[in-house]
């Protein structure tokens, strides 16, 4: 479904695009705008995928992920930086993005009460994952949207807005907890709740900086769950796969070192070559579990060019915006920071990008941002 609506509006855009051709012959202020940093790291992202597939062992796989997590979500970024595109027309894809996420909640919250569509876990422990097969996929994406809605609720000025995405923020927060993500709950959303209120800066740096602390004495009781409890071995569970898995990918990076094994290789190569003996339970694993081993693996030295660049040119972008005027734009940019903090935080020990939802909120979250920094810049200079 996504990659069919993404290809609709691809089409539209397109017809846009040329009657604005048409109709301005090439007027700049009417089409593009100068391409920055961000545009150009995108860019050379698409280029470095593309490279790395050509080299890939298997084709037919690298050729779907190729389509369907890097030029598909690129094209997505693209239509959004170079539509016209009013504040309303912004928040309203906003306030959708939210929706979507509160519907995943929502789901998930009404399977766990009536005991359907549920994990066991450790010792009986049950774990909400809605829509997903994983429950980790609860806390990667909705961990991506939290920040959003927290920031539009503390710092926006628009009431009725702040109200919605207070209360929507509820639910989502109760999904992530009961999907006892580990992930999620010790890095992904602390850090980037952390990290909104540093960039809001005082009172709201020692406010969010109490919060964790009072989150984390909470959550003392968790740690002597058996889930939680494993986290501390590195003999057995979870921790002891995600260190061998980690070895393994160490060694897939090195002897690929500079454009990886290419888009969705890493488990063919995995399983046939590179598991270790000791983590023969755990064969189908598709990804290496941490952001610079999945970039490395993938797309080699390339890659992780690749996603250094992209962070740099977003961060260049996103840091000013905590100096927007309006109100509602300014907590928009502070939790996109947000967002973009839990998908460096969370992708130490998980997914980071390559899942098709994942790919499209971080392209999403490039484009908002551009977006706000363009409508900054052409305020500034009216």
């Amino acid at each position: 479904m996504a990659e069919i609506l993404t290809l609709l509006c691809l089409l539209a855009w397109g017809v846009r695009q040329l009657n604005q051709w048409w109709l301005r012959r090439q007027e700049a202020r009417g089409i593009l705008h100068p391409a920055s940093s961000l545009d150009l790291s995108v860019l050379f992202f698409v280029a470095v995928a593309f490279a790395s597939f050509l080299f890939a062992e298997y084709r037919h796989v690298a050729l779907r992920e190729l389509r369907v997590l890097i030029l598909e979500p690129a094209l997505f970024y693209l239509m959004l930086r170079t539509s016209r595109l009013d504040k309303k027309a912004i928040w309203r894809i906003v306030d959708f993005f939210a929706l979507g996420a509160a519907v995943v909640a929502l789901i998930g919250l009404v399977q766990y009460a009536l005991g359907v569509n549920v994990i066991t876990a450790e010792e009986g422990f049950r774990r909400l994952r809605s829509v997903y097969g994983s429950p980790n996929s609860v806390g990667l994406y909705l961990g991506r949207v939290i920040p959003v809605l927290v920031a539009v609720a503390l710092f926006g000025q628009n009431r009725h807005r702040r109200l919605i995405y207070g209360l929507t923020a509820i639910p989502l927060g109760l999904a992530v907890l009961l999907s006892f993500s580990r992930g999620a709950l010790i890095l992904g959303v602390p850090l980037s709740l952390l990290a909104l209120g540093l960039l809001a800066g005082r009172p709201w740096s020692w406010a969010s900086l109490g919060a964790v602390v009072v989150a984390a004495v909470a959550a003392i009781p968790l740690l002597h769950t058996p889930r939680f409890a494993s986290l501390l071995d590195t003999r057995s569970g979870t921790t002891f796969f995600r260190l061998q898995l980690w070895r393994s990918s160490w060694m897939m990076f090195l002897d690929h070192p500079w454009l990886g094994v290419g888009p969705d290789n890493f488990l063919y190569h995995y399983r046939s070559r590179y598991i270790l003996p000791a983590a023969w339970q755990e064969p189908d694993l598709s990804q290496a579990h941490n952001i610079l081993l999945d970039y490395a693996t993938r797309m080699g030295i390339a890659g992780l060019t690749a996603g250094a660049w992209l962070q740099v040119a977003f961060w260049a972008l996103a840091l000013p915006l905590r100096r927007l005027t309006d109100s509602d734009l300014r907590a928009l940019a502070l939790g996109l920071m947000g967002s973009m903090v839990n998908f460096l935080a969370h992708g130490l020990v998980d997914a980071s990008y390559f899942l098709i939802d994942l790919a499209f909120v971080f392209f999403l979250t490039l484009g908002l941002v551009q977006w706000l920094t363009r409508s900054n810049t052409d305020e500034l200079e009216t």
